[in-house]
């Protein structure tokens, strides 16, 4: 989907506060409501926009965060990638460049559920060569925006 200014402004708008309403978006962008909401609407349905909320995984009791790294042959990678999509303690998995060519972010409530979860799922996948599990120990920055529209 093709993005013009008004597209990207509102999109920098719900990024920097996703509580505003549509008229307090509308009256910054010296737009009507009903424009913020019918493009609102297109990019939600499009899929190009989606709203989450952000959680202090300390406060929700998590106690295990950890990145995982796997080496996954190629003609497995697709079967991989699908098998980690499934699993609900997994929050982010992509295939990525480079010798570990799959990158995952599992949550859990503590290590040994982590742990228990990557041996009993993750290490039986067929395909995988090598498996790297790094802990997060502390959080510097925590920013959801993967996209960042140019302030104008």
């Amino acid at each position: 989907m093709k993005l013009d200014s008004i597209d990207e402004a509102i999109v920098a708008a719900f990024q920097e506060d996703g509580r505003q309403s549509n008229s307090e978006i509308a009256r910054r962008l010296n737009v009507s409501e009903g424009t913020v909401r019918q493009r609102l609407k297109k990019l939600t349905d499009t899929g190009t926009v989606q709203f989450d909320v952000v959680v202090d995984i300390g406060q929700m009791g998590i106690g295990f965060v950890a990145f995982v790294r796997a080496a996954v042959a190629p003609r497995h990678l697709e079967s991989f990638l699908d098998a980690c999509a499934k699993l609900p303690d997994v929050f982010y998995v992509a295939a990525v460049a480079g010798r570990f060519n799959v990158l995952a972010l599992l949550c859990a409530p503590n290590a040994e559920d982590g742990l228990r979860l990557i041996n009993a799922h993750l290490e039986k996948q067929r395909g995988l060569s090598e498996i790297e599990i790094r802990q997060v120990v502390g959080f510097k920055k925590h920013d959801f925006r993967e996209t960042v529209i140019a302030k104008t």
